[in-house]
């Protein structure tokens, strides 16, 4: 099932587009996605970043990122590890940006995971949550308070410049909260 669910992921990148023009990367950028899944949007950043790094907890995904990106990890400009957003295996202030599409929400120690991002983006950088809920009544309003609780743990892990962007979108509403540290 995690194999079928990875392709489908693969599939359905509508939101990474209007996603990656508000992360507006850089040539220079060192970027980490949490929850790269099958590793569509690492190659899609490696495409502009100097490097790539990601951390997602399924086995399944990590390898059909790994063979995704294959000739960028052998170049050096990708590193996929098996991991958690909680314990970042990554050393302090070591990414421009981090962004993460549609995992935060499962995140299970959300507050932890904040001041993990944290430690390892350099001062400046910027993070980037999106989210679209899937939820079977799904609508504008859960899209909203899930950017709002994702907003408050950035703000209480001490990021800065915190704010919303919403997108219309199917089956419910995207929501892009960026961040400053």
């Amino acid at each position: 099932m995690g194999w079928i669910a990875g392709h489908m992921m693969s599939m359905k990148n509508g939101n990474s587009e209007w996603i990656f023009s508000l992360l507006d990367l850089k040539a220079g950028d060192r970027v980490l996605e949490i929850g790269y899944g099958s590793g569509v949007d690492v190659a899609r950043a490696c495409g502009t970043a100097a490097f790539v790094a990601g951390v997602d907890h399924s086995d399944v995904m990590h390898r059909q990122a790994t063979k995704r990106n294959a000739a960028a990890i052998q170049a050096g400009r990708v590193d996929l590890q098996l991991g958690s957003a909680s314990k970042l295996p990554y050393p302090d202030a070591h990414f421009d940006k981090i962004f993460a599409i549609n995992s935060a929400q499962f995140w299970k120690d959300q507050a932890k995971t904040m001041v993990e991002l944290a430690r390892v983006l350099k001062p400046g950088g910027s993070v980037l949550l999106a989210v679209q809920p899937r939820s079977k009544n799904a609508n504008e309003e859960t899209t909203k308070q899930a950017g709002i609780g994702l907003s408050k743990s950035l703000s209480s892990a001490g990021f800065g410049d915190v704010h919303m962007e919403l997108r219309d979108a199917k089956p419910a509403p995207t929501v892009c909260v960026l961040a400053r540290k």
